[in-house]
């Protein structure tokens, strides 16, 4: 039980990081002070919506690794979904740092609301806010995962066969063949 708690609270995490980027997305994009072209609010828009969609291939490994879990006759199985969804997690969350959330980005936008005014670094503020509750929610997926993987060493180590062989062929002992050997004598 404690293996499917775990994968649940896995897409539990991944859903509110979810809901926390769409936040966000309607911040960047609907709650601009102004419609004007600003290179930097367009790329974060874009880089919002490319790492969005990495969220959401995370978000369709953790399902199917919950799936998984769910036939528990099969190890490989979870063992296999769980490593997709860390694999596509681990891409997500290097473009997130790197792309979204970065010290050039974050450096980009304070200067944009400087140049632009208090409407502007109003706005920078709350996309910062939301930058950073992405990442604390981000660390808890990441605590998530972690917790999935020790749900499921677990369960592999309890379900473990173990067969020793600690002889092959026959024993022959001496006694034998001498009682072999005075038996072949005696026949005529």
């Amino acid at each position: 039980m404690a293996m499917e708690q775990a994968f649940g609270e896995l897409r539990h995490h991944l859903r509110r990081l979810q809901e926390a980027l769409e936040a966000l997305g309607t911040t960047v994009d609907e709650d601009r002070p102004t419609r004007d072209d600003n290179v930097v609010a367009a790329r974060l828009s874009d880089d919002l919506l490319a790492v969005r969609g990495l969220l959401e291939e995370v978000s369709a490994a953790a399902d199917n690794a919950c799936q998984a879990v769910a036939s528990p006759l099969d190890s490989g199985s979870p063992r296999r979904a769980l490593t997709a969804c860390q694999q596509r997690f681990q891409h997500f969350a290097d473009a997130f740092s790197c792309d979204l959330a970065g010290w050039d980005r974050l450096d980009d936008l304070t200067s944009v609301g400087r140049e632009r005014g208090q409407a502007w670094l109003d706005w920078v503020t709350v996309v910062r806010q939301g930058l950073a509750q992405s990442r604390t929610l981000s660390a808890e997926v990441i605590n998530g995962l972690f917790r999935c993987w020790q749900e499921l060493a677990e369960r592999i180590a309890t379900t473990s066969v173990s067969i020793r062989n600690t002889s092959i062929g026959q024993q022959v002992s001496a006694a034998e063949i001498q009682d072999h050997a005075t038996t072949r004598e005696r026949v005529p």
